[in-house]
């Protein structure tokens, strides 16, 4: 094989997976100057394979997964997390939600947390799994999600064994009874930095870090689509210690920098940072965390999200300093688990008997699950040179995109993989495309270049 096919081939495997689910589905997010992405198969799972509910702890997936959480305690709120709430269809991971039973449990583990909350007619058994490796920084998690039409939260997230550096790839409260009408509508996109002991905890509770979709005003039955489920694909690129990019359904839409945040709304960015008062971080009057303007933009721009860092003097990250100043700098499980957390309980934002016993909204599915590690690409000179140049451009198009000289065969490709056009031209029309991020596919350089159509 040519050297050149050979690179073209290590270019289309960053892009899809033969046989995977994911299969067609490029990689969103950027590798780096000289990266590109590598599967890791021990922490991916498509979930084609048949595992059935089983009342005893359990392996499955070829020894990925584990049927509960990282360590003995069974959730949080009225949570009751049980082995037997976990089953593989073939196609999905399921994960299921019932009632608590106060009389007697016959779902195990047995809670040694009885009475949750005092509220007992509130506990809620549900399914939880816990990857057997962990993924470190840098690193790209996504998944393909269906979240469960209930008041209860659906996650998929990160966290290090010793419990305090946790990243939240989704947060979404799917159902919107029980006054869950405004959580409903947004994906909470979050991470977390805790002291365990005295229990301290901050996260990010700027408005911004809700995230909502105009064509969705309630996730839970988007995703139940009356039998039909729908997936929203959900991903972090945690890039280095205190930086973390967020992309929904391929698209970046939030992105946290040291001391500052960039967040996509309505199809324009915004550039802000937190401020504190005597040391604690500043809120406004409706409870969300303050967050400064600082620019605005129609595209994603990383220079001014790092003119907003040297603005501003307040860490996203991690305010309290509970990393020692460091960031997220350790291992991490991936868990994916439905649970009923403390303050909807206590704010009664909790399900009915009828809707934990309700198939049609107990359950939250996963299609799949990937990650993605940057390793090193090996390129000829001539693809160095490429790569230390700009390749198209201008960056973000209006209507006709221009390629290098060096570049005399191409592949247009939308995010979801599909071929939109081909050619030898320098000159690419692309009025007819509707406004979002494309890939060049440049064939004789075997490497890929993400442009912005506008």
């Amino acid at each position: 094989m040519k050297k050149t096919q050979i690179y073209f081939t290590i270019f289309m495997a960053s892009l899809s997976i033969s046989a995977q689910d994911w299969n067609g589905v490029p990689v969103p997010a950027d590798a780096g100057i000289g990266k590109t992405w590598e599967l890791q198969s021990e922490t991916s799972d498509d979930f084609n394979y048949l595992f059935n509910e089983t009342n005893q702890f359990s392996n499955f997936g070829s020894d990925k997964w584990y049927n509960f959480y990282h360590n003995s305690w069974d959730g949080p709120g009225t949570t009751y997390w049980k082995y037997n709430h976990v089953s593989v269809d073939g196609d999905d991971l399921v994960l299921r939600a019932s009632r608590w039973g106060q009389g007697g449990e016959t779902a195990l583990p047995r809670t040694t947390f009885p009475n949750k909350m005092g509220r007992p007619a509130d506990g809620v058994n549900a399914g939880c799994i816990t990857s057997t490796k962990k993924v470190l920084y840098p690193v790209f998690v996504e998944s393909s999600v269906s979240v469960a039409d209930i008041v209860l939260a659906s996650d998929v997230w990160l966290l290090s064994p010793d419990d305090t550096q946790e990243i939240d790839i989704i947060e979404c409260y799917g159902g919107d009874e029980q006054g869950n009408a405004f959580f409903a509508e947004f994906i909470h996109l979050s991470h977390h930095s805790f002291i365990r002991d005295p229990f301290t905890d901050y996260q990010p509770r700027d408005l911004d870090s809700w995230w909502s979709r105009s064509d969705v005003s309630v996730w839970g039955e988007y995703c139940w689509n009356n039998g039909d489920r729908r997936y929203v694909r959900i991903g972090v690129n945690w890039i280095s210690p205190v930086h973390f990019e967020y992309y929904i359904d391929g698209e970046l839409v939030r992105v946290l920098y040291n001391k500052a945040f960039a967040t996509k709304r309505n199809g324009t960015w915004t550039y802000t940072y937190p401020t504190m008062t005597n040391g604690e971080l500043d809120f406004d009057s409706n409870g969300f965390q303050t967050a400064v303007q600082f620019a605005t933009g129609n595209s994603y721009s990383f220079q001014t999200l790092e003119a907003a860092n040297n603005a501003s003097s307040v860490s996203v990250i991690d305010p309290g300093n509970f990393q020692g100043g460091n960031g997220f700098t350790k291992e991490m499980d991936i868990i994916i688990n439905v649970e009923s957390q403390n303050w909807h309980v206590e704010a009664n934002r909790t399900p009915t008997d009828d809707q934990l016993s309700n198939p049609d909204r107990n359950t939250m599915k996963v299609d799949w699950i990937r990650v993605y590690k940057p390793v090193d690409q090996n390129l000829s000179v001539d693809d160095i040179l490429l790569e230390n140049e700009v390749a198209v451009y201008p960056n973000p198009v209006k209507d006709v995109l221009n390629l290098h000289e060096k570049i005399t065969s191409w592949e247009l490709y939308s995010m979801t993989g599909s071929v939109l056009k081909v050619g030898t031209k320098k000159n690419i029309n692309v009025t007819d495309l509707p406004a979002g991020v494309y890939f060049i596919v440049a064939k004789n350089q075997s490497q890929a270049f993400k442009f912005i159509k506008e």
